[in-house]
């Protein structure tokens, strides 16, 4: 886990050293073992890197590595390194490194691009071929790890953070139409197009995406890796649960790779719970070191379930006490940061879990993000499962339904146009379409007339879905668990901690798409295999639980009276920058968000 920096010249403008250094300095809190700058012999390539040592913590992991013809800045972990070294090394390749950095550039040697596809992990890597001539920068499958650039006639500029970029003299400019989908719909990236940010001209490289950059400029951006989610396999239950725990257990035993102290993220759910099961399980004479945001307000307190953990598993917990003044005392840093908007006070919980995790030494947590948006673990997933079945076994609808209500106590659960969009989807999409500027007066009711009519003629950034598997999609790949990964990404390399993320094995998730619906979400329960396949290691107060928390803090601290001061005063930025008219006490954190940025 690290932080990248890079520049390739298209001019005759050198760069040197101190550009890399300048960069690399920003972000020096992704990568405090080491640094390490390389600038090829024309000076028209450079890399920069900053180190955290998870795998072989010698002088030989140092970054930039090179490889024969090739040289690497890469960030993250490949956690099947070890079987492919194997096969690299029955290929004819030697290794001088213990490091997954060297299998990476060994791998790209032997399958060119294609050895992505070999690879699982979480990364962003740029490599210098110096035989082709051309950059190539890849991203992980699902956007664990960063990869920002800026890109124009006369330079490309890469980095793990933004703020990394703007140290080269970039402009820093806000974009208007993010702060407007923001403040509109709530979103912090725009599902339809995954490169655009908060700022104008810096873009992200896309999840499951490669580029490849020659030195005339010219830039091509392709997707290497993608979920069929029309595919599905027919197994019994007895068959997919014993595949699941296969996958699952793999994936968590290679994430446990590490010459560093690992433990693990809490939360008391399902999804943590299961992983810590797991580990105390396959290694009993492992110490294992949890790490839980607890609160004084008991309606958002999981004590209780590490408790229940604890009575059947062997582990050491550790908590954090979050208080509302955090919002006031911690947010500069954390907005630095996180150099967007971020969802809710939730993150900051988060925050102070990986302080503590610094605190204690523990390097690597495992962490449970990832399940929900791939397991159906969220209740309006009940909706498209239930719009399936409405459409395909009305008798096997009426059910489910009926089990929904009865166990969730969820009351008038479906939306009343629930069964016209079923039945006739292609009218409701046209009459939504027809009517959708109309709807924006409503929408956006505290915006001023004319941030709204600059803006109110781009589409709403979300789709109509149907089918179960198409909103896992959605929520996967193009907006949910995205901005998840972000201030998860931030907030641990804020302190210099690496998270590993179990449910993201790319042949886990494969799986899990491929699975009848009825395997995910059954009888009014969410994530049902996952639910049923830890009932022998998991309390069953924790497997069965109904209620979802997380880290999630109290609402009631939004009513600290320094908050309300932020509040205040985010208004009357907004307010001075013509985006505010009327402001509306439900939008107060996006408020608070909006003025970071434009400060």
């Amino acid at each position: 886990m690290c932080g990248i920096v890079g520049k390739i010249s298209f001019n005759n403008t050198s760069i040197y050293k101190e550009d890399l250094k300048r960069m690399a300095d920003t972000i020096s809190h992704r990568g405090p073992d080491g640094e390490g700058f390389w600038v090829n012999k024309t000076q028209n390539i450079g890399f920069g890197h900053r180190r955290l040592a998870i795998i072989d913590l010698s002088e030989k992991g140092h970054q930039p590595m090179h490889f024969n013809h090739l040289s690497i800045t890469f960030n993250g972990e490949i956690y099947n390194y070890l079987e492919l070294k194997e096969i690299l090394i029955k290929k004819g390749y030697l290794f001088k490194t213990n490091t997954d950095t060297e299998v990476v550039l060994a791998a790209y040697q032997e399958y060119d691009e294609e050895c992505l596809n070999y690879f699982d992990g979480m990364f962003a890597f740029a490599i210098w071929d110096e035989n082709k001539k051309e950059v190539f920068a890849a991203r992980d499958r699902f956007g664990e790890k960063p990869f920002y650039y800026f890109k124009n006639n006369n330079q490309f500029v890469f980095a793990s953070e933004m703020k990394a970029i703007f140290a080269t003299g970039i402009p820093k400019r806000k974009s208007d139409k993010a702060i407007f989908f923001y403040l509109t719909y709530d979103v912090i990236e725009n599902p339809h197009n995954k490169q655009e940010t908060f700022y104008e001209d810096i873009f992200q490289l896309p999840p499951s995406h490669a580029l490849k950059l020659k030195l005339n400029g010219e830039l091509t951006i392709k997707k290497y890796w993608d979920i069929n989610v029309y595919k599905k396999i027919h197994l019994s239950e007895e068959d997919a649960l014993e595949q699941f725990n296969a996958l699952f257990k793999e994936s968590i035993q290679r994430r446990l790779r590490s010459d560093v102290l690992v433990g693990s993220s809490f939360s008391g759910g399902i999804d943590s719970s299961s992983i810590v099961a797991n580990i105390t399980t396959l290694f009993p004479n492992t110490t294992l070191n949890t790490f839980t945001a607890r609160f004084d307000d008991k309606n958002y307190d999981e004590g209780l379930f590490v408790e229940s953990m604890l009575n059947q598993q062997s582990f050491t917990p550790n908590y954090c006490w979050p208080k509302d003044n955090l919002i006031v005392d911690e947010l500069d840093k954390i907005f630095y940061h996180q150099e967007e908007p971020f969802g809710s006070t939730s993150i900051i919980a988060q925050w102070e879990v990986m302080k503590l995790a610094q605190k204690k030494n523990v390097t690597v947590l495992l962490d449970g993000q990832g399940a929900d948006e791939t397991l159906a673990g969220y209740y309006k997933y009940f909706i498209p499962f239930l719009s399936e079945l409405y459409k395909t076994n009305r008798q096997e609808y009426q059910k489910q339904l009926s089990t929904i209500n009865e166990n969730l106590d969820l009351g008038d659960f479906l939306p009343k146009r629930f069964k016209l969009e079923s039945k006739w989807p292609k009218t409701t999409q046209l009459v939504g379409n027809t009517i959708r500027p109309l709807r924006m007066r409503n929408i956006a009711t505290d915006l001023t007339p004319e941030f709204i009519n600059s803006h109110k003629k781009n589409p709403s950034p979300f789709d109509r879905i149907n089918t179960l598997n198409d909103a896992l999609y959605f929520d996967t790949f193009q907006y949910g668990l995205g901005k998840l990964l972000r201030f998860s990404d931030r907030n641990s390399m804020a302190f210099s901690r690496e998270v590993r993320l179990p449910y993201l094995s790319h042949q886990l998730v494969e799986f899990v798409f491929s699975l009848p619906n009825e395997m995910k979400m059954r009888n009014g329960w969410s994530k049902y295999i996952l639910r049923k396949n830890s009932e022998d290691i998991v309390p069953k107060e924790i497997c069965w639980r109904k209620d979802k928390k997380g880290f999630q803090a109290p609402s009631s601290w939004m009513n600290n009276k320094k908050v309300q001061e932020l509040v205040s005063d985010s208004i009357n930025t907004l307010q001075k920058n013509k985006y505010v008219t009327s402001p509306e006490k439900k939008n107060n954190w996006k408020y608070i968000m909006v003025s970071k940025l434009l400060s």
